[in-house]
């Protein structure tokens, strides 16, 4: 019994690790946090590469003056070959803008490569302080872990990759100085391990802020693009979804048809039972229209009682037709306001693109004129009666 509650707490402990190191991000903001990635790696890879260039030929120039044997420091050539082979390819990359499937490869593949590139380095320069390889004995521990501070710095948004680079570069050196050093190199190295500590509490701080942001961003995108009464998507919403509906269909395959939906005998509503009765109507409808819309399709309010439909991969006008009309019959049933039963009647007016106009105006204009006609149509008809004239082809 023993033996396996000490493995689950280790794996529970694990988990919480786990989760620390790399936290899980909702959905909700996950493409915008990869925008932000993405633009990260962009602007501040290329200019780390050229740095740990630098720098490494830095060191390398004074290892040769101080005539230590090149067999001594010939790895940092490869390093050299690496950065310059990984700023070619980012100077391809940047050409060209990068497509959205391939955004959490790259951020992936740079979180690996930014670990175990310091890794390899700590793991070296370790070595390299115990044999007493160099004369300045402390040079390339100091340099390494002013490069890991750098990175983690530059890289905050890749929090993995920012306290993963941390972890490696700098403990394994650090420890190394601290049991094989003499008093002033352990000093250095404790010193150095505070410094890692601070980092990875200052790139942690820095995550959980972008990630704070984003929720804001987020929020206030939804604010801006809800309907406060029924949380449908508002005009500003649909028209958005329109324009990306209309920039990726064709003259030949309609991508979209709308249907504009206005109540009859809603202002009877408001006046005989007040606003808040009117309200709680708008709420019905709007749940009915989401309730019966495919999971394709969009609904939202544009204001007062009257709503939008926006129909996604329709194959002609029949097929428009058939779908609004389904909507309707969904639609009008009697509702329960408050302990009176009213029932609900609506007029409504579809278009289809490309056949109704060539832009979204047009085809919003072309709606817009078949639900008057059937309004002025419907004036002669009960109000209980729900009932739909569609534009003419």
């Amino acid at each position: 019994m023993g033996k396996p509650l000490l493995i689950a707490k280790l794996r529970l402990q694990a988990a919480k690790a786990g989760r620390w190191f790399a936290p899980p991000v909702p959905r909700a903001i996950l493409d915008a946090l990869h925008a932000a990635q993405i633009q990260n790696v962009r602007s501040q890879v290329p200019m780390l590469l050229a740095v740990a260039v630098l720098n490494t030929s830095i060191v390398m120039a004074v290892c040769w003056n101080n005539g230590l044997p090149f067999s001594n420091y010939a790895w940092m050539s490869g390093l050299i070959l690496y950065c310059l082979a990984r700023m070619t390819v980012w100077k391809r990359l940047l050409q060209k803008p990068i497509p959205l499937q391939k955004v959490p490869v790259i951020i992936k593949a740079n979180v690996g490569l930014s670990v175990a590139m310091m890794g390899f380095l700590g793991v070296a320069a370790s070595a390299t302080y115990v044999a007493g390889t160099f004369a300045y004995e402390t040079l390339i521990p100091v340099s390494l872990a002013f490069g890991a501070t750098a990175i983690a710095h530059c890289l905050y948004t890749l929090r993995p990759a920012a306290i993963g680079v941390l972890v490696v570069g700098i403990t394994p050196v650090a420890l190394s100085m601290i049991f094989a050093g003499e008093f002033n190199a352990k000093m250095l190295g404790v010193s150095m391990l505070s410094v890692e500590v601070l980092m990875i509490r200052f790139v942690a701080a820095q995550y959980d802020r972008l990630i704070e942001g984003l929720f804001l961003e987020q929020q206030i995108r939804e604010l801006a693009d809800t309907d406060p009464l029924t949380s449908l998507p508002n005009r500003r919403a649909i028209m958005a979804s329109m324009e990306a509906e209309l920039a990726c269909g064709t003259r030949k395959k309609p991508s979209f048809g709308i249907a504009l939906l206005d109540l009859d005998g809603f202002k009877q509503v408001n006046d005989s039972l007040g606003h808040q009765a009117g309200d709680l109507m708008l709420l019905g409808v709007g749940g009915r229209l989401a309730d019966a819309a495919e999971k394709q399709d969009s609904v939202g309010r544009l204001g007062g009682d009257e709503f939008i439909v926006l129909f996604r991969n329709v194959k002609d006008k029949a097929d428009l037709s058939a779908r609004t009309t389904n909507m309707l019959a969904a639609l009008c049933r009697p509702i329960d306001l408050d302990g009176h039963r009213l029932p609900v009647a609506a007029s409504l007016g579809y278009a289809l693109y490309p056949d109704d106009g060539d832009t979204i105006r047009e085809v919003m204009h072309a709606a817009d004129t078949a639900l008057y006609a059937e309004k002025r149509a419907s004036k002669s008809r009960p109000q209980a009666v729900a009932s739909s004239q569609q534009n003419a082809a």
